[in-house]
């Protein structure tokens, strides 16, 4: 059954391969900045196919990437919830009331709230085990241990599922306070019982435990523990973890040989293209060859066996037009037309424009719904006149259709100038098209001026942060915003707390408005000559982080940027995260102290394709030993930075204290 999609040029199928096709059209086009299109297609396939989870991953990144957290995070706790499996589940529970006995406004009591008005009473089993981690968070770790045990010889022979979560819980606690000893007797004394010896929730804590040991024995374990999960799990630390383990023994080609797997996958899970995927979906799609140059590809290498057309796609993106012109140059195919046409575009000879324009306007009369030829077209005659170009437009079954073309992107992305502009030179080539060419010039003249300004965002800046589901840790980028208005007089340069909003505890307000003391007289001391009339205004701020309550300190450095760009009246770039807690050493030296889940942070501004993320000095050794997040990951795109001096340059640039 033959089908329309959102994109005309793709026909599909409800076959399982058609949705693996949209999905990495969709993929690429996250990578080149289509959002808006390329959500319409992940929104087709879950459609189609509710329980895809690929999908639905893909689906949750371009929430994260628009800002819409509590979509992005509703999708996540969704993925997390159907893809847990053995080897996760024990560990979050676990987590979970850890938490809740840190938090006993919330964990209090016999229920748990499952929905606005629904409670649900919890096992008497799991009671047991919150009054246990109670015990611990009040720093009595051998009362909570006993009572670990407790449960443990109650369930035994009753339910093999709770006599494990005890024993685990246990393990973990003796972990929690150094007692490393303690921990892997008590799993590897569970792994002698009939049931546990391979059970995947002692094998994934044991792992852990033997690498915090250290001992080159406890290390072969985990390697061999690691090399059984990576049969059992679909878990891409498991691949960080063996690259990280096979290092530290000194086996560095085992190393090299995860560390690549690890990459590999952890670009996948990210939606990250390749090479090789970007080719192929340029081969049944148009893409113009100068905006897949500008992707970073991760993995360069090509299939064995590929098209003459991928073979010329991938030679072009790599910079060999000779040989891409080579490969397609007796194709007559509208595709190939329209790539041959792209090539020539790209070219300084004489004659080069004319024959590219010759080359698109064969491809439009052979499909003329193609934006993209439709878009060149226009731009270039808006741009050079071109007669011929004049000529095709206004022929009346291309101009109808290109402007049907136009019209239907501005029902997807409404906000485009680009495509504005080009419909308003489409109406300027009609007879009595000239009044909508103005108008439409005047819409995208509007539109760029909105894009600006918004690019230049003051007190806007992205904090890396984290959020948990059900135990389970998972990193967010989201923003902190610093506005200010006019004061009375003698009433200025005050943050008063009222005016801190956000799902915020009461430890952050305290801590916001620590932070906006000391930049401000940081900004004075570093910047006098900006700061004339800092003491004129009030201050507020916003997190926009809404799932639960921030708390901590690691928004300590994105709040002191917010709080600069407004006094300097300097935006920071958006496509930059920061964490980090704050120290006030001095008036004039601010320094970063590290923050904890770091990995999750590097990783959700990787989940968001940031450009960079800063973060304290402090925390570099612990991330490069993480097996989350591969080295080349960090090195890509981590900066560090001891104080505000140096967090400063990385937002503002190196000549901003000039």
């Amino acid at each position: 059954m033959r089908v329309v999609t959102s994109d005309p040029h793709i026909a599909t199928t409800d076959s399982p391969a058609a949705h693996e096709q949209r999905l990495r059209h969709a993929t690429v086009l996250v990578e080149l900045g289509e959002l808006s299109r390329a959500e319409l297609e992940v929104a087709d396939v879950l459609e189609r196919c509710p329980e895809h989870l690929d999908a639905l991953s893909l689906f949750a990144k371009l929430k994260h990437m628009r800002g819409e957290l509590s979509l992005a995070v509703a999708c996540g706790a969704q993925l997390q919830a159907k893809r847990a499996a053995s080897g996760e589940m024990a560990r979050m529970h676990l987590e979970s009331m850890l938490h809740l006995a840190q938090d006993p406004e919330r964990g209090a009591g016999e229920f748990l709230a499952v929905g606005q008005y629904q409670l649900v009473r919890k096992p008497t089993a799991y009671l047991a085990l919150e009054d246990a981690f109670r015990s611990y968070v009040a720093r009595r770790p051998n009362e909570a241990r006993a009572a670990c045990r407790q449960v443990g010889k109650r369930y035994r022979e009753k339910d093999h599922e709770v006599y494990k979560l005890a024993v685990l819980a246990e393990s973990w606690i003796s972990e929690l306070i150094g007692d490393l000893e303690a921990a892997c007797e008590t799993l590897e004394l569970l792994g002698q019982e009939r049931g546990f010896e391979t059970d995947l929730d002692r094998l994934s804590a044991l792992v852990s435990l033997y690498e915090r040991v250290g001992t080159r024995e406890k290390l072969e374990a985990a390697v061999n523990i690691c090399r059984h999960l990576e049969k059992s799990l679909e878990h891409r630390a498991i691949l960080g973890r063996l690259a990280l383990l096979f290092r530290r023994l000194g086996r560095s080609d085992e190393a090299e040989l995860y560390q690549r797997q690890h990459i590999a996958a952890y670009r996948r899970r990210m939606h990250r293209p390749s090479l090789a995927d970007a080719v192929a979906v340029a081969a049944e799609r148009f893409l113009p060859i100068e905006r897949l140059r500008e992707i970073r590809f991760g993995d360069s290498e090509l299939p064995a066996e590929v098209s003459p057309r991928e073979r010329a796609i991938a030679c072009a993106i790599q910079g060999d037009g000779g040989a891409a012109r080579e490969q397609l140059a007796d194709s007559e195919a509208v595709l190939d037309l329209k790539y041959r046409a792209n090539l020539k575009s790209l070219e300084d000879g004489l004659g080069a424009l004319d024959q590219a324009v010759e080359l698109y306007a064969r491809a439009l009369r052979g499909d003329p719904d193609d934006p993209e030829v439709i878009g060149w077209l226009l731009e270039t005659h808006a741009r050079d006149g071109q007669a011929a170009i004049a000529e095709l437009f206004r022929e009346p079954p291309i101009g109808s259709r290109a402007a049907q073309t136009l019209e239907s992107m501005l029902q997807v992305t409404p906000n485009q100038p680009r495509v504005w502009r080009q419909l308003g030179t489409l109406f300027g080539l009609q007879p009595g098209g000239e009044d909508q060419r103005r108008q439409f010039e005047a819409r995208a003249a509007a539109l760029d001026q909105a894009a600006r300004d918004r690019a230049r965002a003051i007190g806007r800046v992205l904090s890396a942060a984290m959020y948990r589901f059900i135990g389970k840790a998972q990193g967010l980028i989201h923003e902190v915003w610093a506005t200010r208005e006019m004061a009375s007089p003698g009433r200025g340069g005050m943050l008063r707390k009222e005016d801190i909003l956000g799902n915020l505890t009461e430890e952050m307000k305290d801590n916001v408005r620590n932070i906006f003391l000391a930049t401000r007289e940081y900004a004075q001391a570093k910047f006098p000559h900006l700061t004339r009339d800092i003491l004129d205004y009030t201050y507020s701020y916003k997190v926009t982080k809404e799932d639960e309550p921030s708390g901590g300190t690691s928004a300590g450095l994105p709040t002191a940027l917010a709080f600069l760009s407004l006094f300097l009246q300097r935006p920071v770039p958006q496509d930059i995260a920061l964490t980090g807690a704050i120290v006030t050493d001095a008036h004039d030296v601010l320094v970063l102290r590290p923050v904890g889940d770091i990995e999750y942070k590097v990783d959700a501004a990787y989940h968001r394709n940031l450009r960079m993320i800063v973060l304290p000095l402090g925390n570099q050794a612990q991330l490069e030993q993480s097996s989350l997040v591969p080295r080349e990951i960090s090195a890509e795109i981590v900066r560090h930075a001891s104080n505000l001096d140096e967090a400063v340059k990385l937002a503002f640039g190196e000549g901003v204290f000039l």
